[in-house]
């Protein structure tokens, strides 16, 4: 699996992983791995410990890629074509109330919450625009995106979001 295929919820997983200062080394790639490949820690404990850290390096490579991933204008999820919101003069007070509850006080807060940001960023796409944003169903849509949403389909727009509107924070 490609580190872009990964679901939000995969990629917050792997982070608890490999931010905990419970786990050693060799845990958090068993863990890490075990993800990526959507296999059991145990098969992975069968690999080779060649096998097992070249492919870790590749997950923590993919990392460190993800600032250049490019901002989406729409992506599929769910059998629908939803469109982020990514600039803050375009939010409707609906999803500045949301995103105001939101906790993104650090990185640890913004991935662990990045289902909940893009839930409340995007808008379903209708033929032509957006059909109107739904607070109701924010959180059918957060659990949505975080099973079905990929990395590679969110994550440039919720960091041009977060990094544009920076102010809208403060």
């Amino acid at each position: 699996m490609k580190f872009n295929d990964l679901t939000i919820d995969q990629f917050q997983r792997i982070y608890a992983i490999n931010s905990s200062d419970v786990l050693d080394d060799a845990d958090k790639m068993l863990g890490v791995t075990a993800i990526i490949e959507g296999k059991t820690i145990d098969e992975c404990r069968s690999w080779p410990m060649t096998k097992l850290t070249a492919r870790y390096k590749e997950v923590v490579n993919s990392w460190k890629a993800l600032p250049q991933l490019a901002s989406k204008t729409h992506f599929k999820c769910g059998g629908k074509t939803w469109q982020p919101t990514v600039f803050t003069d375009e939010l409707i007070a609906g999803q500045s109330i949301h995103l105001m509850s939101i906790d993104m006080s650090s990185e640890a807060q913004v991935i662990m919450n990045l289902h909940m940001i893009m839930a409340t960023l995007c808008r379903e796409r209708k033929w032509i625009g957006c059909k109107p944003y739904d607070g109701a169903k924010h959180a059918q849509r957060a659990e949505l995106f975080k099973m079905h949403a990929t990395i590679g389909q969110v994550w440039g727009a919720a960091s041009f979001f977060l990094l544009s509107g920076q102010h809208f924070f403060e």
